[in-house]
Parts: C-alpha cells; sequence; structure tokens
C-alpha cells in the first residue's frame, strides 16, 4: 500500500501582531510579488545580537554590490538585484536568500517605493496587488498580504524573530513615512542620506 503523502499548507497572516513558528535548517527565501507597474523594492534590515544593524537591499540605493549581501559570509542573505522579474501570473518579483540566521536577533521584511519616496508623492500599498512569501527548505510555506490602505512610503510587512534558533514570521503591517522608518527600523537609515 502507498504510503500518503501530503503538503504543507499555505498559511496566510491577515491579522496585525500575528504570529507563526517555522523550521529553518538552512534555505529560506523571501518574495515580494506584485502586480502594478510600479517599482516596488524589496529589503530585508536587521538587528543582529549585540546590537549591530545592517540590511540587503538593491545596490541601486548606495551603488555598492555589496548591499545585496552575500550567502558564504555575513549577513548570509542574498538580495538577487533590482531587476523587475515577470513571474508566473503576469506578476512582478524580486528575491532574497537567506543561508544563516544564527547572528540575527530580528529581522524586518520592508518594501519601498523608490519612485513615490523621491518625488514626495502620496501612496499607499492597496493598488499594488503586493505580497511577501516566505518559503523555508523544510516545506513551510507562508504569506503576508502587503495591501493597506494607509498612505506612506515604505511598507514594513513582517519580521522574521530569532528565538534561540526557533523562528517566527510576525505580520508587522505598519505603513510609515521615511522619517518614521528611519527612526523604527533598526539598519533602514543605511539607504537614507546622511
Amino acid at each position: 500500500m502507498a504510503e500518503e503523502v501530503k503538503l504543507k499548507k499555505k498559511i496566510t497572516l491577515r491579522r496585525k501582531q500575528e504570529e507563526v513558528a517555522f523550521t529553518f535548517g538552512g534555505k529560506l527565501k523571501v518574495n515580494l510579488y506584485w502586480t502594478s507597474d510600479t517599482d516596488l523594492d524589496l529589503c530585508l534590515f536587521f538587528r543582529k545580537k549585540d546590537g549591530e544593524v545592517g540590511g540587503v537591499f538593491s545596490n541601486e540605493y548606495r551603488q555598492k554590490k555589496s548591499d545585496l549581501g552575500s550567502l558564504d559570509k555575513f549577513p548570509f542573505m542574498l538580495h538577487l538585484g533590482d531587476n523587475k522579474e515577470p513571474a508566473p501570473g503576469g506578476e512582478e518579483s524580486e528575491q532574497i536568500n537567506i543561508a544563516k540566521l544564527d547572528d540575527i536577533d530580528e529581522a524586518f521584511v520592508c518594501i519601498v517605493n523608490y519612485g513615490a519616496a523621491i518625488e514626495g508623492e502620496d501612496v499607499t500599498y492597496a493598488e499594488e496587488g503586493g505580497r511577501i512569501e516566505v518559503k523555508s527548505d523544510s516545506g513551510d510555506y507562508l504569506e503576508v498580504l502587503a495591501d493597506s490602505s494607509d498612505e506612506g512610503h515604505v511598507y514594513c510587512v513582517c519580521s522574521i524573530k530569532n528565538k534561540g534558533g526557533e523562528f517566527a514570521l510576525k505580520n508587522e503591517s505598519r505603513v510609515m513615512s521615511l522619517s518614521k522608518a528611519f527612526n523604527e527600523i533598526p539598519g533602514f537609515a543605511l539607504i537614507c542620506e546622511d
């Protein structure tokens, strides 16, 4: 008799502050998908256990290839670049791969509407059709929608908390101005002018 095999189901965190544990043994993919023509940027900012802050994001912000990160050395995260890649279903996508989170206390997955921020335009994310998907090597498949109607250029979609080797994904759903993100998101200052 054949053994019954079942897929882990996709878990969508719909409520702000909702949290779910996930397992992570060495590969994690964080994807931003959206359906509009807007050029959204996927960023991951973090605070290390020792208090140091950092992030991985498009190298177009500071013209430094090192801002994309590395899978072979700290931060053990790699942004695959700011290339709007069509995904199945006509969506755009950006991706960050993570190999290790051992030294990270907390990481924040953010979306930046770069064009609107530069132009000072009032925008919401409700019309972008955006979502963040987090997939672990152990089969966890988590999703957080990025569809708030609040105005702001930065969307802190979710956070990843390291609880002594156990990990939790939390729906943050905080839309904010650049100055609020500068003050509240560890490492966000790296993409801001001095």
